[in-house]
């Protein structure tokens, strides 16, 4: 019970450094929302703000007090459309009115529907948070450190208000990228929902123990009072026991004695009734075989007999079938050569047949890579004008929000902006250079040549040997004197993304265990390359695991776009080969790789 308790006053401390941390960054988003709101006006109209005086922006919700202060603050330095700015807190739908702007939350449970159309009449931009594809005026939600918005325009004019073409092209236009990244917003507040549910179950259970303890307590000082009562009567009560058992002890001997002699005259007679069943069991078994035996001869002599009788008739038989089969044979002959001309023309036949089918197959091949490639390149351009407009949107906020804070902001809060503004721009030239290698690799034709797989292996682990001996890792390779006919610079590639990406996501806990080996079967050479790392669930992302841009992986720490492994798999295809992958979380993952051992006819 010490244990539990000692274990609560633990988690309550985590408990308040998390909660203190989750304030740091919640003052930080919240600055990053009066920011954006504060950019989109200047990207919006208004008619009527000629006879107004103060420039208002509304915030609805009970629970808002927070955005409510930090925007209370911005109006103090900024204007808005050179008009000081005036905050509202409205708490209830009817109190809505006279706000050029309107902030609200999904979680306050407001439908937009019925919202947009009040709004509507009063010249009102609607600024919605967490909401669904274009269900608002201006609508954004925060994933991995940034804000994503889309603007529905329609939405926009009918309330009387006009949109810069600018902001439309900076917002996300595909519903489809929207939903990519709302879905993974729900995952991971699924998540932390779980979380908080196991936190309060556990201090429920904490709070519980203490109640438990806290009646167990009573009940001992009530035990030991008693105790002391009874003490003098269990002293007198003790002596008449010993009494009691010293008598039970000798009678106990005796009855020992007795016990012996009876087990050992159970076991003779045990033994001896045993023996006599065996025997007894033998005979039985032994009557049964004489009988089946003689049954078994009785039955051989009667067929014997019908047989001979049947063998008699056949010669019968033969004798008169091999006079018919001499009259016979010259039709055989005749049918033979007819046969043999048949079998000639459906042979060839069956080779026409053979090389059609093998031209469509080419065909269908042909058509199966001109789709993957249209539907790469779709992907391409999609993900180009999100993730590099993402980062640059944030990294302009960042800034920014770091030039207001730069004389009177905390050093907390500085150091969150300047960490916030790192990440953006780490991610934004990661994700430059990967779609520089994506684009390298659909322009450029590398030169096939007959290599040893052996020493592309030796010649990727010396560049990585360095960084492979500070974590401790370790790599196994049985990798036979093979050879493949692929690109040198293709294939060294491949290792190199298939290291890196063991090296990005390994398991903090254990060192990471590295296995590469090879085998040569039916003319083609078999790479296996696994590790012992975070592994992926297969059973959720199995459709997705080669495709582009995509990320298994929800650790934000760990950086990158999640183009390493359609890298490899697109590398390995150039080279004619095949990829196929199995995982599971926690287990590790291994990737199983064929290669054209010798050069392709179609090469």
């Amino acid at each position: 019970m010490f244990r539990i308790l000692t274990i609560a006053f633990l988690i309550s401390l985590d408990f308040l450094g998390v909660a203190q941390t989750t304030d740091d960054q919640a003052a930080v988003r919240n600055k990053q929302r009066v920011n954006y709101i504060y950019n989109f006006t200047d990207y919006i109209t208004w008619s009527n703000l000629d006879s107004k005086k103060t420039f208002v922006i509304g915030v609805y919700g009970a629970k808002e007090e927070a955005l409510v202060n930090e925007f209370e603050n911005a109006a103090l330095k900024k204007n808005i459309k050179n008009l000081p700015v005036e905050i509202k807190h409205f708490k209830r739908i009817e109190d809505i009115q006279d706000a050029q702007i309107l902030y609200i939350h999904k979680r306050e449970g407001v439908s937009i529907g019925t919202l947009l159309p009040k709004l509507s009449l009063s010249n009102t931009l609607l600024v919605s948070e967490n909401y669904a594809f274009r269900s608002s005026m201006i609508n954004f939600m925060e994933f991995e450190n940034e804000f994503h918005f889309d603007v529905n325009d329609e939405n926009i004019n009918r309330a009387g208000l006009l949109v810069s073409q600018q902001l439309l092209n900076f917002s996300i236009q595909q519903q489809k990228d929207w939903e990519v990244i709302f879905e993974r917003l729900e995952e991971d507040e699924k998540r932390i929902e779980d979380q908080r549910s196991e936190l309060k179950l556990l201090n429920d259970e904490i709070e519980f123990q203490k109640r438990r303890l806290d009646a167990q307590l009573a009940q001992i000082k009530k035990q030991q009072l008693n105790m002391n009562a009874q003490d003098g009567e269990l002293s007198a009560r003790n002596r008449d026991l010993q009494k009691q058992m010293d008598e039970i002890r000798r009678q106990r001997l005796e009855l020992e004695v007795l016990q012996s002699k009876v087990k050992t005259q159970s076991q003779e007679a045990y033994r001896l009734t045993n023996t006599l069943d065996q025997q007894e069991d033998a005979i039985r078994e032994r009557k049964r075989e004489l009988v089946s035996q003689r049954l078994l001869i009785s039955k051989q002599e009667g067929r014997i007999f019908k047989q001979s009788e049947s063998i008699e008739e056949q010669d019968e038989i033969l004798n008169s079938q091999w006079e018919k089969l001499r009259s016979q044979g010259m039709l055989i002959y005749i049918f033979s050569a007819i046969f043999l001309l048949i079998l000639a023309l459906v042979f060839f036949a069956f080779r026409e047949y053979r090389r059609k089918k093998r031209s469509e197959e080419e065909v269908r091949i042909q058509n199966e890579k001109l789709l993957a490639l249209n539907e790469s390149l779709d992907s391409f351009v999609y993900r180009v004008s999100h993730d590099l407009k993402a980062p640059v949107i944030n990294v302009k906020n960042m800034i920014s929000m770091l030039k207001e804070n730069r004389e009177d902001g905390s050093k907390v809060l500085v150091d969150k902006i300047i960490e916030n503004l790192d990440m953006s721009s780490n991610r934004l030239e990661t994700t430059i250079t990967d779609l520089l290698e994506l684009s390298k690799i659909e322009r450029v034709d590398e030169k096939r040549e007959q290599l040893r797989i052996k020493d592309v292996v030796n010649t990727m682990l010396a560049e990585f040997q360095t960084e492979l001996d500070s974590i401790g890792a370790s790599v196994n390779q049985s990798v036979m004197d093979l050879g493949t006919y692929s690109s040198f610079t293709e294939l060294s590639s491949i290792f190199q993304n298939l290291l890196t990406n063991s090296i990005k996501y390994r398991q903090k806990s254990v060192p990471l265990e590295i296995s590469i080996s090879t085998k040569e079967k039916d003319g083609v050479t078999q790479l296996m390359y696994s590790d012992n790392g975070q592994g992926i669930d297969l059973t959720q992302f199995q459709n997705k695991v080669f495709s582009m841009f995509q990320r298994f992986n929800t650790d934000n720490s760990i950086a990158g776009t999640g183009v390493g492994m359609y890298i490899i798999k697109r590398l390995v295809e150039k080279n004619h080969g095949t990829i196929h992958l199995e995982s599971k979380p926690n287990e590790g993952l291994t990737y199983f790789i064929t290669l054209p051992s010798k050069m392709l006819t179609n090469d």
